[in-house]
């Protein structure tokens, strides 16, 4: 069965409605995914980049600040005082025996007095170092060891750093401390005649950066992070492995060897992608690494969301169409119900609609077909029952005619047998025959009645008529007529005429009869097809 107007009109408002939402919902998601997942790798390599500007700004700050504060703690030994040796009061340093080091009156060798007031005041770590056989020897400091133990009776006899101060010069830059790694400034210490006596460092460990405490708070994503490692891939920041080497991973090597770069890999089963960068006055590398399913959930949620209002609106545009194609079909279902009103006869039926200048027009089409309809179903039933009376009328007559024509060929039958008597008086013939008033009057209605029912302009009814006419002259009211002796031949010849004219007009009559019974046929179904609202298995009605 094919599917209604109605329901086509209703999917195709849906298709209309709901495809374009499918179509520019899935292409908005494509490009909204692809935007996504390039905003995120974005975003990580920006994270990178914003540690890397973090650090070096920290780095900046330091090469300003360490030797600033190293101006400063010369400015305060030089106040202190000449340098001086006390021989008298020796002291052991290491494998060493060493003189007694005093600036001014503020001993040094075996004090933490100045070095204690710098990690008071300013927080920064210092150890002064003492020149012995073309050694650096700690001789005060306040780096104190894991277990808080001060770091004393330690050396500096080569490196670059080594390198640097035993040539009087100043290094400024990273150091290990006793495997601590610091950020460091190393001055050489001169007495009155500038001769290299020692050398003090100052430095701030990088354990207790501010930006590294930033940079373990940083999270990509839901679940990315950023690592820290040096040239040997030991891990400096990490959120669950610091302090771990992880050289054995073949995508630690890559980014060792690459330097700069983004690189994606598998870690435990996890997809990742990470984006690093190398700062080679720290000799870390930057690693910023993001988790590729956290990276897809934010489609993922997109995906869901997108579902979730194109279900939405699937049926909001449901109930859009069925609302639409319901007040769409107000009008055409009141008027499917005018014509089923019409369709079983009530013809008083009018559509009215009013609303919509279409239906308006259709309105007053219907009302007008209707009323016209109606009209013509009225003139119709009025001539069908006319032509039914007319046909019951003419077979009525011509029943009565055909009585009275055979009542007149049996008269004119037995006047053809009767004899004739001549008489010898004037030469006249009498007919001694006894007439029926009957037969008289049976010829006038004949007469009278073949004009009706018969075109007047058949030449044989007006022949027969004649001789109707002729007829009732020969018979007198005595019943008794006289003809003269010569024409007793042209009598009888006139009667076989009259007899033969009327076997032709029973024929005639037999033939209209026929006729009148098909065109009683014909008022019968027109009579049917008036009752056009009664039929019976009417292949239109479901």
């Amino acid at each position: 069965m094919n599917p209604s107007f109605r329901m086509r009109l209703f999917k195709w408002f849906v298709i209309v409605s709901v495809i374009p939402s499918i179509l520019l919902g899935g292409f908005s998601y494509l490009l909204i995914n692809q935007e996504i997942a390039k905003n995120t790798e974005n975003m990580i390599n920006n994270t990178n980049d914003g540690i890397y500007n973090m650090i070096d700004t920290q780095q900046r700050v330091l090469d300003q600040w360490l030797p600033s504060a190293a101006e400063a703690f010369v400015s305060q030994l030089n106040a202190l005082g000449e340098s001086r040796f006390d021989y008298n009061e020796m002291v052991k340093v290491g494998d060493y025996v060493i003189p007694t080091w005093y600036i001014g009156d503020q001993k040094i060798t075996h004090d933490y007095t100045l070095v204690d007031e710098l990690i008071e005041k300013e927080k920064l770590p210092a150890t002064i170092f003492m020149l012995e056989d073309n050694k650096f020897l700690r001789v005060s400091t306040n780096v104190r060891q894991e277990d808080g133990s001060r770091i004393i009776d330690t050396d500096i006899s080569s490196g670059p750093i080594y390198d640097k101060i035993i040539n009087g010069q100043v290094y400024l830059g990273r150091a290990s401390v006793e495997g601590i790694m610091h950020a460091t400034i190393y001055m050489p210490i001169f007495d009155s005649d500038r001769k290299l006596i020692g050398a003090f460092v100052l430095g701030r460990r990088e354990s207790e950066y501010e930006i590294i405490n930033a940079i373990k708070r940083i999270t990509i994503a839901n679940n990315g992070y950023v690592m820290i490692m040096d040239s040997d891939a030991n891990i400096i920041i990490h959120p669950e492995r610091t302090g771990e080497n992880v050289m054995g991973y073949e995508w630690i090597q890559s980014i060792l060897k690459q330097q700069n770069g983004s690189i994606r890999y598998s870690f435990d089963g996890t997809e990742k992608i990470a984006y690093f960068r190398y700062y080679e006055p720290w000799d870390w590398y930057i690693v910023s690494i993001g988790i590729l399913d956290d990276i897809q959930s934010a489609p993922r949620t997109m995906l869901k969301l997108l579902l979730t209002t194109f279900i939405i609106s699937i049926l909001i545009s449901l109930l859009i169409a069925y609302f639409i194609s319901k007040e769409f079909f107000k009008p055409i279902n009141k008027l499917v119900n005018s014509l089923k009103l019409m369709k079983n006869g009530d013809l008083s039926v009018r559509f009215t609609s009013y609303k919509d200048e279409e239906f308006k027009f259709l309105s007053n089409t219907f009302n007008a077909l209707s009323y016209t309809f109606s009209i013509l179903m009225g003139r119709l039933i009025s001539s069908s029952n006319k032509l039914k009376e007319s046909s019951k009328r003419v077979l009525l007559d011509l029943d009565r005619s055909m009585a009275t024509l055979s009542n007149l060929e049996k008269d004119i039958e037995d006047l053809m047998t009767y004899p004739i008597k001549l008489s010898s008086e004037s030469n006249l013939i009498y007919l001694n025959v006894d007439y029926s008033n009957d037969m008289i009057e049976s010829l006038e209605l004949l007469r009278q009645k073949l004009p009706k029912y018969i075109n007047a302009s058949n030449e044989e009814v007006m022949e027969i008529i004649t001789l109707i006419d002729d007829l009732k002259k020969q018979i007198d009211v005595k019943n008794e007529a006289t003809v003269n002796h010569g024409d007793d031949m042209e009598i009888n010849n006139r009667f076989n005429a009259i007899y033969i004219e009327i076997q032709k007009l029973k024929l005639l009559i037999d033939n209209i009869v026929n006729s009148s019974s098909s065109l009683d046929e014909i008022a019968t179904e027109v009579d049917k097809q008036v009752n056009i609202f009664k039929t019976e298995n009417d292949p239109y009605i479901e």
